[in-house]
């Protein structure tokens, strides 16, 4: 994550207004590029512990009614609802973030001061609903994951086929980057534009006539062009995949050497 934080921040900075890089790092310097940092690694920790926690319950108490083990169909649908529950926990952190992100370099003194102190400050002029902005969009994008893992499967598998077929066990390392960059960047091309509405929604971005994600896209539409949705593509795609596809790698690797490890064992046994 700290890595590719700064694709990030241009990313933001590129959904809610038209800038191009290189204005946005001469604007905002080195430091700007890793501005909200601390507040983002908070927030993913706290959201990955609802997730974690979430889906983990969700199974123990199936598996107590049904007296049988999760089905794949059925961690599906539980990762589907711990996502749900995810997001409307941990929404307020994330419109929080997006507004530390934006906070200009030139502001001798910003107005939010931390993570907890924005959420403070939003609810209070804007009142609690504004910590919801792009609730919407985030309950959508809970099947990003869903698209992301089904086009790796079917990815590694046409790859694992053609490697068996060329004598080879397993795919290369850079095989699996590859596999897991497809699939990331089929994930983001599809919901990209519901990301684009999400973020100007939590930056406060919604126009006048614009109460949501939908009536954003429309009016992006109407005056800029269906091109106009997809504003920091290229930003995203670049982090999201590089980011993927060493997870990928990495989750790989990891699982070969357990399996390698454990066939060892089973040998000398």
């Amino acid at each position: 994550m700290t890595t590719f934080y700064p694709l990030d921040v241009i990313r933001t900075y590129q959904q809610v207004s038209p800038k191009s890089t290189r204005e946005i790092i001469a604007e905002q310097g080195l430091e700007g590029m890793y501005r909200g940092l601390g507040p983002v690694l908070v927030s993913l920790g706290i959201s990955n512990f609802v997730y974690f926690y979430s889906n983990n319950l969700l199974k123990v108490v199936l598996t107590r009614l049904t007296k049988e083990k999760v089905t794949v169909l059925q961690n599906l649908l539980i990762a589907s609802i711990a996502g749900v529950v995810n997001v409307l926990l941990t929404c307020p952190l994330w419109v929080a973030n997006t507004r530390l992100k934006l906070q200009n370099k030139a502001d001798t003194k910003p107005k939010y001061q931390g993570l907890f102190h924005a959420m403070q400050l939003i609810g209070k002029e804007e009142g609690i609903g504004a910590l919801w902005n792009g609730v919407r969009a985030s309950l959508v994008l809970v099947s990003n994951p869903t698209i992301h893992f089904v086009v790796y499967d079917k990815v590694n598998s046409i790859m694992t086929q053609a490697a068996e077929n060329a004598g080879r066990k397993h795919l290369n390392a850079l095989e699996v980057f590859v596999a897991g960059a497809i699939a990331k960047a089929v994930a983001t091309l599809v919901t990209y534009p519901i990301q684009l509405a999400q973020s100007r929604m939590r930056a406060k971005k919604a126009e006048d006539g614009a109460a949501n994600e939908w009536q954003i896209l429309l009016k992006m539409y109407k005056e800029e062009g269906v091109a106009s949705w997809f504003s920091g593509l290229n930003i995203k795609m670049l982090q999201t995949v590089l980011t993927a596809a060493f997870q990928f790698m990495c989750y790989e690797k990891i699982a070969a050497l357990i399996f390698a490890l454990l066939k060892k064992k089973s040998v000398t046994q």
